[in-house]
């Protein structure tokens, strides 16, 4: 499958490399294409790989990736242009950070929440056929690609409004190394998946490790 991403910080590069390794073609879509380390990035990955626009990207890609920071993340929607997501599976890896960094506990906060999501936003940014899945938002970006707890493996949390994409995307998790992912329900439970990220970004600071995730127990 053709992938496409939005956004090239470390998420973007880490699920770029890791989607390319589960044997996909990969189209990076960032406000800069030119930029040096992003094209040093491509030659180390080889041809499976290219970047570009927001706009060919979304174009190109047959699911999309949005992890652009949550500033920026409707003007790069935008400038993907909004006919390019019609009839696609969205993989929303964002969080509403106010951009504001932890506190004295290591607390990130949220510039929305309880009555909305970035997920439920993203959702309502897009063309009604555009099937937003909520997805990798309660990790950090170096555990997204074949998370290495091999006996107590981590669950991954997933909700969205259309269940067919659900299945893509666990399809799709699964060649990520995701074996437990568990279906939450509809896009607004985003609400409480992506405060899952405010407690994994607090333990990684009080501890100082970052190879920690989040485990269901069924009993």
């Amino acid at each position: 499958m053709k992938i496409g991403i939005l956004g090239s910080g470390p998420v973007g590069l880490t699920l770029g490399e890791g989607l390319v390794m589960a044997g996909h073609e990969v189209v990076l879509g960032t406000r800069n294409p030119s930029k040096d380390s992003l094209q040093q990035w491509v030659k180390k990955l080889g041809p499976k790989v290219t970047i570009t626009t927001f706009r060919e990207a979304a174009a190109q890609g047959e699911l999309l990736v949005i992890c652009t920071s949550w500033a920026g993340t409707q003007k790069a929607i935008e400038a993907a242009g909004l006919w390019n997501f019609k009839n696609k599976v969205i993989v929303d890896v964002t969080n509403p950070l106010d951009g504001k960094g932890p506190d004295q506990q290591g607390r990130l906060s949220f510039s929305i929440g309880h009555t909305n999501s970035a997920g439920e936003q993203l959702q309502a940014w897009l063309p009604p056929d555009a099937y937003v899945v909520k997805a990798l938002s309660c990790i950090g970006h170096e555990s997204m690609f074949r998370p290495k707890e091999e006996q107590n493996a981590p669950t991954m949390f997933i909700c969205g409004n259309k269940r067919a994409a659900k299945t893509t995307v666990t399809t799709l998790l699964a060649e990520m190394g995701w074996h437990d992912v568990v279906d939450m329900g509809s896009i607004e439970m985003s609400r409480n998946i992506e405060p899952l990220s405010i407690l994994w970004y607090a333990y990684g600071f009080r501890t100082g490790t970052w190879t920690h995730a989040f485990k269901l127990v069924l009993k």
